[in-house]
């Protein structure tokens, strides 16, 4: 490095840039994210030039992740500069390259010399306003890519390193311990290289992919020829009808689409059986609409509605028949086997021939009868028509007045 520092920095092609180009699964869930900036800090692991380098924590419970290589390695293979993975499918290189079946090795050198002429060349038709004919956009999607490609972010890949110490169990640091207290992975999954990586070969990853693709499987007709009918699950508020419309009427012709958003999933019926399974055999584990991986299974016969309600009940009936009389028991399975169409029988005996309640009436208080609402009740035919004083007759409109706010009747002095 003692050699660069005494170089023109425009001149050796050391690069400098405002923001990374990483995948959305690296920049994290956190829209609020905080990154940092170091001009010519390290030097690119695939061609040793020197060049911005950005960090950040992609969430709270992630480690802290930086740029491994610069903007021009990763413009040349179309990938993440911090995970290596394809900007527009997150798969491999050596996946991605397979499937396609682009060799994009030989376009790029190896040796030092001729690997930093041919960034430098890049980087002058970039700035020229050249578009660098890159063999990906050339070449369209194939079945693999849809079946393999990822549509979602991935933020479990940025959690924390295994603590070296818990493995060794000498961390003392217990619950605020940054890195996690598991024991690692030792399969080949563990031993991957930054380099064979970026080249596509000898990358673990990518050959458990590829054998994953050929072992999947496939969907398979049902015997039923009748059954015309698709399910696709895994649906939300961003897909309506005509987004299904528009994905499945290429192959034949619909006769409905109806969509349930309460089990997020929707039932797509063709006029033909011909259509149904060519349909299935084309979408089958590529069913990607708006982004989202969508669920491709062939639908079910529905069972009758009506047996189905008479069988529950008589289930639901035997399962309470052991806490009731026989009698009540024999009275309720007669009224089940009725045959329809005939007529109610009287309602069953109740529990421990126990009489039914009487029919509640309308409570009837005596401060709710008009009459009373004077200050004296009139006296009874035949009664004695005596004088009777001022006392007396203050003490009937006490006595009225008291009877009235307990609600019992008076009677008037002879």
């Amino acid at each position: 490095m003692a050699h660069r520092l005494l170089r023109d920095v425009e001149a050796d092609g050391w690069e400098r840039s405002d923001f990374p180009i990483i995948c959305e699964s690296c920049l994290g869930d956190n829209p609020y994210v905080r990154m940092t900036k170091a001009d010519y800090d390290k030097e690119c692991k695939i061609c040793t030039r020197p060049f911005t380098v950005f960090r950040w924590r992609p969430g709270r419970d992630a480690r802290y992740k930086k740029s491994e290589i610069c903007q021009t390695c990763s413009k040349l293979k179309n990938v993440c500069q911090v995970c290596l993975l394809d900007l527009e499918y997150g798969l491999p290189v050596q996946v991605r390259d397979t499937a396609l079946s682009i060799n994009s090795n030989d376009a790029i050198p190896k040796s030092d010399v001729n690997r930093e002429y041919f960034a430098e060349e890049h980087d002058r038709r970039a700035r020229a306003g050249i578009d660098y004919e890159s063999s990906y956009g050339k070449v369209r999607a194939n079945d693999t890519i849809l079946k393999l490609q990822r549509t979602t972010p991935y933020y479990k890949r940025n959690r924390a390193h295994v603590c070296s110490f818990y493995v060794r169990g000498e961390c003392t640091r217990g619950a605020e311990c940054p890195y996690r207290h598991e024991m690692p992975n030792t399969g080949e999954l563990s031993h991957q290289n930054i380099k064979d990586r970026y080249y596509g070969v000898n990358d673990p990853v990518a050959n458990k992919l590829l054998n994953k693709a050929g072992e999947m499987p496939s969907l398979e007709p049902p015997e039923d020829e009748s059954i015309r009918t698709l399910y696709v699950g895994g649906l939300d508020a961003r897909i309506t009808e005509q987004d299904l419309r528009d994905h499945f009427y290429a192959h034949g012709e619909i006769e409905s689409i109806k969509m349930v958003l309460q089990r997020a999933c929707a039932f797509v019926s063709y006029t033909t059986r011909e259509g149904a399974e060519k349909a299935a055999e084309e979408l089958v584990n590529k069913l990607v609409i708006k982004g989202l991986r969508l669920k491709l299974l062939w639908g079910r016969p529905q069972a009758p509605k009506p047996e189905f309600e008479d069988e529950a009940r008589q289930q639901a009936a035997v399962a309470h028949s052991g806490m009731l009389p026989r009698a009540v028991i024999s009275q309720q399975q007669n009224h089940l086997l009725q045959p329809p169409g005939t007529q109610d029988p009287p309602p069953p005996m109740h529990y421990f021939n126990i009489p039914p309640p009487p029919q509640q009436e309308r409570t009837f208080y005596p401060s709710m009868d008009p009459q009373r609402m004077g200050a004296l009740i009139p006296s009874q035919e035949g009664a004695p028509n005596g004088p009777s004083g001022p006392g007396e007759n203050r003490g009937g409109s006490d006595k009225q007045q008291h009877g009235h706010h307990h609600a019992y009747p008076v009677a008037n002095k002879a």
